[in-house]
């Protein structure tokens, strides 16, 4: 690994200012995410959609890289895809965990 100071970064994307609890890439969609955060939220994205103009949503800025987000959960802890279900996401947090599909991976 090179120096801090070799690096590029590809792309920067933000839609909260907490931190990020746990990260996964979409096992066969390499261009697709999931992200969970002390916000709690679970976040999908997908770094294939090329478009760098942001969506105005309900006065918001929205990434047009941004597929879904997932309310409902305390303090995030974990998120991984389904290995054999395209799709389905579980998470875990304080208060339990979710099992869900999303229409949009």
């Amino acid at each position: 690994m090179g120096s801090q100071k070799n690096r590029i970064s590809r792309c920067s994307f933000q839609t909260s200012h907490r931190p990020i609890t746990s990260v996964e890439w979409h096992p066969s969609d390499s261009s697709v995410f999931g992200a969970s955060g002390e916000d709690n939220q679970v976040s999908l994205w997908d770094l294939g959609v090329e478009s760098s103009e942001p969506l105005i949503i309900n006065d918001t800025e929205v990434p047009p890289q941004l597929l879904f987000i997932h309310q409902g959960q305390e303090e995030i802890k974990e998120l991984h895809w389904h290995p054999h279900i395209p799709g389905v996401l579980i998470t875990t947090s304080l208060d339990n965990f979710n099992i869900f599909k999303t229409i949009s991976v």
